[in-house]
């Protein structure tokens, strides 16, 4: 204390603590302090956007491995519109002469590389959606909902710029029941306000939102009548949905008829299956006792939910995950 009272008679003043400093005070330190300093401009490279300038492909080479982008795309390095249209020929032939899909990882590869060389030189008419049409059919048939999804996603921007395109219906049914398989309501129901508004009556789509709302509704006979109506990829996007529906259906009736019987023959009729033995195959798999042609109810069963069983990625050549 003796110091502090010297330092003060000599008209030496204590310097203000941290606590007692407004954070005002501590950001003009720090702009002082750091005025000074280089710019972050050069501390880092930095990455400029693309040109402004339109990208016309010069490039004749038919195949090509897809390879991200950088910010700066040269022509010589993208394939020009008529290699464009041969390449999206071959791949088609391609695939229908493939065996088992065993081809898909290089047609896979090819279409995200075609995609890649449309996108960056801004084409958006008819060829841009075939193309992106046939990559998703393709991604369908095996099951790859990634590229599925990024597909559909690009073609919702392309039916915009071209509304007459003639599969539109379908591709919309599509999302439909992607969102629904996904368990997306919002999007189903943004999906179904959208065709509302855009007087879409296409059979299709009036079968997708049916399908969505007999899923959310738990009206299993319902979805089921209408799933066997459905083309075959909008029995795909609903693969998984479909086993689900069927467990949880199960699960109501044993609840209802307990201690009870309920026929095997209603049972294929509610929950659409092709025939008694393929029923009879999964409900035991479930851990269902079935006697006289009846599942037997009771309230000490304990279901089993099986694994749906379908081919693997490796197998079919998928680089993506899947929702099957």
């Amino acid at each position: 204390m003796a110091e502090v009272a010297l330092l003060r008679s000599q008209g030496v003043k204590r310097k203000p603590t941290t606590q007692n400093v407004s954070l005002e005070e501590h950001l003009r330190r720090f702009r002082e302090t750091t005025a000074s300093l280089p710019s972050m401009s050069g501390w880092k490279h930095q990455k400029t956007g693309p040109s402004s300038e339109k990208i016309v492909g010069t490039s004749t080479q038919l195949e090509k491995a897809y390879k991200r982008t950088s910010f700066v795309v040269e022509p010589q390095n993208v394939r020009s519109r008529p290699t464009c249209e041969k390449a999206f020929e071959y791949l088609k032939l391609r695939w229908a002469s493939s065996q088992e899909h065993s081809d898909y990882k290089y047609v896979g590869e090819q279409f995200k590389s075609l995609r890649q060389d449309i996108r960056v030189q801004s084409i958006q008419d008819h060829l841009a959606v075939s193309i992106y049409e046939a990559n998703a059919r393709i991604c369908l048939e095996v099951g790859d909902f990634s590229e599925f999804n990024q597909c559909q996603s690009r073609l919702m921007e392309l039916y915009i710029i071209n509304p007459s395109s003639p599969n539109r219906a379908e591709f919309w049914s599509y999302r439909i029941l992607y969102a629904v398989a996904i368990d997306d309501v919002s999007s189903v129901l943004a999906e179904q306000a959208a065709a509302k508004e855009a007087k879409m009556n296409h059979e299709m789509v009036r079968s997708a939102l049916s399908m969505a709302l007999a899923a959310r509704s738990g009206n299993y006979f319902r979805f089921f009548s209408l799933l066997k109506k459905v083309p075959r990829y909008s029995k795909v996007i609903v693969e998984k949905l479909k086993w689900s529906l069927r467990f949880e259906a199960l699960q109501s009736m044993i609840k209802a008829y307990t201690p009870g019987k309920y026929p095997l023959s209603q049972l294929v009729r509610v929950l659409g299956f092709s025939s008694k033995v393929s029923a009879l195959r999964w409900i035991q798999r479930c851990g269902v006792e079935v006697r006289d042609d009846a599942i037997i109810c009771s309230h000490d069963l304990e279901l089993r939910r099986p694994r749906v069983r379908s081919q693997s990625d490796t197998d079919k050549g998928v680089t993506h995950g899947a929702l099957v």
